[in-house]
């Protein structure tokens, strides 16, 4: 089963008992089908983008639920002959990634360059110059 989420607009013209009673219809949609209602969102009622089937308003609900892959046609289906939906969008969400725990790159190795006897002889030589200048 993988995670889902249906954004749907109810006709504004129904008040809030028909629009939970549009909700429990929705469930027992999924439900039916074999899925489980995780979470439901109710967002209220807004102002439609265009007029849709006679309505400029709409209570918008989001739900969240798992469900079978092969199961989405049957429910959008359904969705689309429900007198009370006038618009709806079934999304599949992102899998929940779990993170691996990485190694740390290796220590950084810096070669330094090593002296010779000659350079080390040669240095106090130079600096016992500066000084006398």
């Amino acid at each position: 089963m993988r995670d889902y989420e249906v954004l749907y607009i109810v006709r504004a013209d129904l008040d809030d008992e028909k629009v939970q009673d549009a909700v429990k219809r929705v469930n027992t949609l999924i439900e039916r089908s074999g899925g489980s209602v995780e979470r439901t969102n109710l967002w209220g009622k807004r102002k439609l983008a265009y007029e849709v089937k006679h309505q400029k308003e709409g209570s918008y609900i989001l739900q969240d639920f798992q469900f079978e892959p092969s199961r989405v046609p049957e429910l959008e289906a359904a969705l689309k002959i429900t007198e009370e939906v006038l618009r709806h969008l079934i999304v599949r969400k992102p899998e929940k990634v779990v993170p691996t725990p990485v190694a740390p790159p290796p220590a950084e190795v810096v070669l330094e360059p090593i002296a010779t006897e000659s350079e080390t002889v040669a240095e106090p030589a130079a600096l016992g110059n500066r000084e006398e200048s």
